[in-house]
């Protein structure tokens, strides 16, 4: 028993439970398509929490593929996923500035 425990704790987070629905994404074309791609494995809120360019949306498919186990989208639905978190949580980086210098 203590045994089954220590696997079951040391488990991936994938698949994890939550409560979200398709609304609490911007309603928008891909909604739907992205909210059924990446609750798979965790909620909204890490998605509304990001703010990417294209690039780095794809990119993050990538991540999650090769990191986490995400299955492969279909090249249509990845096409429309990237296109949706970029149009709904685009990229808040406006640049580097630095800091420490005066301006």
């Amino acid at each position: 028993m203590a045994a089954a425990l220590l696997l079951g704790a040391a488990a991936p987070a994938v698949g994890q439970v939550h409560h979200d629905t398709v609304e609490d994404l911007p309603d928008a074309p891909g909604r739907e398509t992205v909210f059924y791609a990446c609750t798979a494995c965790h909620g909204v809120k890490i998605i509304t929490q990001q703010g990417q360019t294209a690039e780095r949306w794809d990119a993050t498919i990538d991540f999650m593929i090769e990191r986490h186990g995400m299955a492969v989208p279909p090249e249509e639905d990845r096409r429309v996923i990237v296109a949706y978190l970029a149009a709904q949580f685009p990229s808040k980086q406006k640049g580097y500035s630095n800091p420490f210098l005066k301006k």
